[in-house]
């Protein structure tokens, strides 16, 4: 028999069971609702219940308390890329555990972090070198704004809609991705211009792709030209060269080479958001190198960590070197900075996403399964298309009018739960079922998940419940 990790599912009680059902009402008298109340939304999106709660996992497999046991296909928000509690990171935690949990951050550096500094140089492209570490994908976003801001004197920095950077409230001053996010914040978070997102399929200029002579990037050039619009002003623009939770959005190619030339016209700094796509998950060591770019500043995070919290911007010299030698005091720093245990995981990430081919493995196996899908699902009429690259995929759905299915991938994260499989929505409208499994997800587990997804989509299409 496979180990635990790749296994397919089986399922012992009907998720959420009973002792899932106990947690989270445990759950719900301690935590804040605003996380916990997503239980009604569920239900009323989708006819959902509460969350299963977990209790082990390893490689692509999650059990949770009640012994049901999953194939993850969300690798936990795109955490677990080498599987979840990969050995090689469990034993790095354990003897990093076992001689220095933890730094001084900026005042007395530890080895791991000064190992992890040079492990992101050699494997960032170009004159990537120098990084400024964080906890999460927030972090290292709200680092790169202030390092644009810092390095140009400028103060506005412009991201693209449908983009999602983060949480905090300056990532969430440059994300397109819910204006709800904002809202409640508005007087602390700046309301900047949204650049259109060219996703060919549906033109947010209403173009087509045979004819459009790159409207979407002459936009900006437009935008960066307008001196009365403030264009004179604008540090940086913010990208995701492949939207996540945007929808799975992915632009044509060439397009990020354009932004990069644009910006240099412009002086304008080029930020590239990989906290998702980076380290294989699209089948490239990132999606920035494989297009031949070397953005001014770059955002990892996520998998970086292989399940513990690390992130860090990385820039080149010329312009980290806009924040000057220390005072005595850094003026960006925190008391986890370059934490040693994180650095420590992230070393061992490093090395079996390059020792096991993993980048070369997103992307055949990838491509392998998005024909695999695309076929699959070609007669159904509530599927609009299969997009995305490497093992980071999205299955668009749509209504038999051909409108967006809103809350169609709410509603498939609850139906794919009862078959033995975890996946998470995307999109504005959450009309996308977003996959993306950890890059040692077996053959035979994308087999048996392209069976499920099919069995519900044509349940669905046929007027059938969950």
């Amino acid at each position: 028999m496979a180990p635990l990790g790749a296994l397919l599912p089986e399922l012992v009680a009907p998720p959420p069971g009973p002792t899932s059902r106990r947690w989270v009402e445990r759950l719900s008298r301690v935590e804040c609702p605003a996380i916990t109340a997503r239980r009604d939304r569920r239900r009323q999106e989708a006819g959902g219940e509460d969350p299963i709660v977990w209790r082990e996992a390893r490689g692509a497999n999650v059990v949770d308390v009640d012994g049901n046991r999953f194939v993850d296909l969300t690798a936990a928000f795109g955490v677990a890329s080498v599987g979840h509690a990969h050995p090689k990171v469990v034993e790095a935690i354990r003897n990093q555990s076992e001689r220095l949990i933890h730094g001084m951050g900026d005042l007395y550096p530890t080895q791991e972090k000064v190992l992890l500094g040079e492990a992101l140089a050699a494997w960032t492209p170009g004159d990537l070198q120098q990084s400024l570490f964080g906890l999460n994908g927030s972090d290292a976003v709200e680092a790169a704004i202030k390092t644009a801001l810092i390095a140009t004197g400028r103060r506005r920095v412009l991201a693209l809609d449908g983009s999602y950077h983060g949480m905090s409230l300056g990532a969430l001053s440059v994300s397109g991705y819910r204006s709800a996010f904002r809202a409640p914040f508005s007087s602390w978070t700046r309301q900047e211009l949204r650049l259109p997102f060219p996703h060919c399929a549906d033109c947010p200029l209403g173009h087509h792709p045979d004819t459009c002579g790159s409207a979407c990037v002459a936009y900006v050039e437009r935008v960066l030209s307008d001196d009365a619009g403030g264009g004179e002003d604008v540090a940086a623009i913010l990208v995701e060269p492949l939207q996540a939770r945007g929808g799975l959005r992915t632009p044509p190619a060439g397009w990020l080479a354009s932004m990069r030339q644009l910006c240099y016209r412009h002086g304008v700094l080029l930020i590239v958001d990989e906290i998702y796509t980076g380290l294989g998950r699209t089948g490239a060591p990132f999606v920035c190198a494989e297009e031949g770019v070397v953005p001014d500043l770059l955002v990892v995070g996520k998998s970086l960590g292989g399940g513990v919290p690390i992130s860090a911007c990385v820039g080149r010299p010329e312009v980290m070197e806009a924040w000057g030698a220390s005072r005595g005091e850094a003026i960006h720093t925190s008391t986890f900075l370059g934490h040693p245990l994180g650095a420590a995981a992230a070393l061992a990430t490093l090395a079996v996403v390059e020792q096991e081919g993993l980048v070369e493995r997103s992307r055949t196996l990838g491509a392998w399964w998005a024909r695999e899908l695309r076929e699959a699902f070609a007669d159904l009429p509530n599927v609009r298309e299969v997009r995305g690259r490497g093992l980071m995929l999205g299955v668009a759905l749509q209504r038999p009018d051909g409108a967006l299915w809103r809350g169609g991938g709410v509603a498939a994260m609850q139906g794919l739960l009862q078959r033995g499989f975890l996946v998470a929505p995307a999109g504005i409208e959450g009309e996308v079922i977003s996959l993306s499994p950890p890059l040692v997800v077996t053959e035979a587990q994308l087999r048996a998940a392209t069976d499920a997804l099919l069995q519900w989509l044509s349940e669905r299409a046929a007027g059938v419940g969950a």
